[in-house]
């Protein structure tokens, strides 16, 4: 049942993160058959960054997340080298957000996806989504997938923006939001550029 349940979880972490990464209306010609052509472009029309940017702030006004004890933060770039090198996997995607590339990182078997954009004009893979797919890994403050709306709210306070199916957290130029079910439990966590 347990399998079952994160299967469920992952399929749909999936479909959300492609529904809500692939933002063309033109998109281009993959650069091979087995290359998929995302976008992490921001969909927010109240983006206080031009997309690919590096925020300058991001580390002390951002949400963190930090695993083996390296932090990652959306609108800052990625130091791909401070991750253990047999700790993840990394597809290279054409972007149609710009000219650049993007990329997805699964560390920790699958547990946690980095989306990032490289930009022809930057040296910088810039971190736009995190996003952490099962009960192994928590943000800084303890939350993880199988908690309560109230363990999220004892943990963060109240939210920006809430619905039947997000809590919505903004800080900087970053967005915290946890997806819940039905039964007001979290099967998503996803740190998200604005």
């Amino acid at each position: 049942m347990r399998f079952a349940t994160k299967a469920a979880v992952v399929a749909m972490s999936l479909s959300i993160a492609g529904m809500s990464l692939c933002a063309c209306s033109a998109e281009p010609e993959p650069v091979s058959s087995d290359v998929n052509v995302i976008s992490t472009q921001n969909q927010n029309s109240d983006n206080t960054l031009p997309s690919g940017s590096i925020d300058a702030n991001a580390e002390s006004e951002n949400f963190v997340f930090e695993y083996s004890g390296v932090k990652f933060i959306v609108n800052s770039a990625l130091d791909v080298n401070s991750i253990p090198d047999d700790d993840y996997d990394v597809k290279p995607n054409a972007s149609c957000a710009h000219q650049g590339m993007a990329y997805i990182y699964d560390l920790k078997g699958g547990s946690i996806e980095l989306f990032t954009d490289q930009y022809p004009d930057s040296p910088d893979e810039v971190i736009s989504v995190i996003m952490l797919l099962d009960d192994t890994v928590t943000t800084a403050e303890g939350i993880y997938i199988g908690n309560t709306v109230e363990q999220v709210k004892a943990a963060y306070g109240e939210p920006a923006e809430e619905t039947s199916t997000l809590l919505i957290y903004t800080k900087g130029s970053s967005r915290l939001q946890f997806s819940i079910d039905e039964n007001g439990t979290v099967t998503e966590i996803d740190y998200l550029a604005v």
